[in-house]
């Protein structure tokens, strides 16, 4: 990989691919607030498209007492999106540390010649 750019492959790499020959790979650092973002806000789009509505009927069926608060139907999206950001900005940078001593996350590619 360059120095410039790591998501740039070698150009030896790049022709075996295009001939349909497999490449191996290695995940050599994830970015913590990018990666971060992009998981906190599926996990809240998630918890609005999932555990809100399952609130939701869960309520209707329990007695008045003990009914879900909207308030905090509201707030679960919202504390989905801190806590996944907070724990998979903590992972990556795990990750990183990690990789530096054993490598990284090692896959295998290949271009198919259609």
């Amino acid at each position: 990989m360059s120095a410039e750019n790591p998501y740039v492959p070698p150009s030896a790499a790049v022709a075996d691919i295009a001939q349909g020959s497999t490449t191996k790979h290695q995940i050599k650092r994830f970015s913590p607030h990018q990666n971060a973002k992009v998981f906190a806000v599926m996990t809240a789009a998630m918890s609005l498209i999932v555990v809100v509505p399952m609130m939701l009927i869960m309520s209707a069926f329990m007695p008045n007492e003990s009914k879900f608060s909207a308030l905090g139907m509201l707030m679960l999206p919202v504390v989905y999106l801190v806590v996944g950001y907070i724990m998979t900005a903590i992972g990556c940078a795990f990750y990183n540390l990690v990789a530096k001593f054993v490598g990284g996350i090692e896959y295998e590619s290949s271009s198919s010649a259609s």
